[in-house]
């Protein structure tokens, strides 16, 4: 049976971990289980966390902001989602996020196809106890299709 043909089903606490940047990524479904069709996990971003202004070759993402709140930038501006609230960032759009509140913020996200999205975390979750400088980071970032840019200077 493949993974198109077999159902998952997993309970809270079940399934994959990536820690990344200080985010906890908890896998729902991974690349494998959906044969490569997309990736989906809840995010955890304690305050003050997020990820810096990027963009994806080829995967986009979606978020629907289960508690918390967390400020998205894209296309030039920038808007606070709270739960309930759901954000598309398009394939090849600039983006980035954080955690602007005082609370930790938990989101589902769905990277379609995200298998370098994916690759990416595990490449990251795999320095853990050796946390990558802001250059690996850039550098690991580009071996997935991934491009992050330089943060704006106040």
């Amino acid at each position: 049976m493949d993974a198109t043909s077999k159902a998952t089903f997993r309970a809270p606490g079940e399934g994959p971990v990536h820690r990344v940047l200080g985010m906890r990524h908890h896998y729902k479904a991974t690349a494998r289980d959906t044969a490569g069709a997309y990736v989906s996990f809840e995010i955890e971003i304690p305050p003050g966390c997020g990820a810096p202004p990027h963009h994806h070759a080829v995967d986009s993402e979606s978020f629907y902001v289960l508690d918390g709140e967390i400020c998205f930038s894209a296309d030039g501006t920038s808007r606070v989602a709270r739960r309930g609230d759901f954000v598309l960032l398009p394939a090849g759009g600039v983006h980035a996020f954080a955690n602007t509140g005082t609370a930790p913020a938990r989101a589902l996200v769905v990277a379609a196809p995200g298998i370098e999205a994916e690759r990416f975390f595990a490449a990251i979750d795999a320095r853990a106890d050796d946390v990558p400088s802001p250059g690996e980071v850039t550098e690991i970032a580009a071996r997935h299709g991934l491009t992050i840019l330089p943060l704006p200077v106040a």
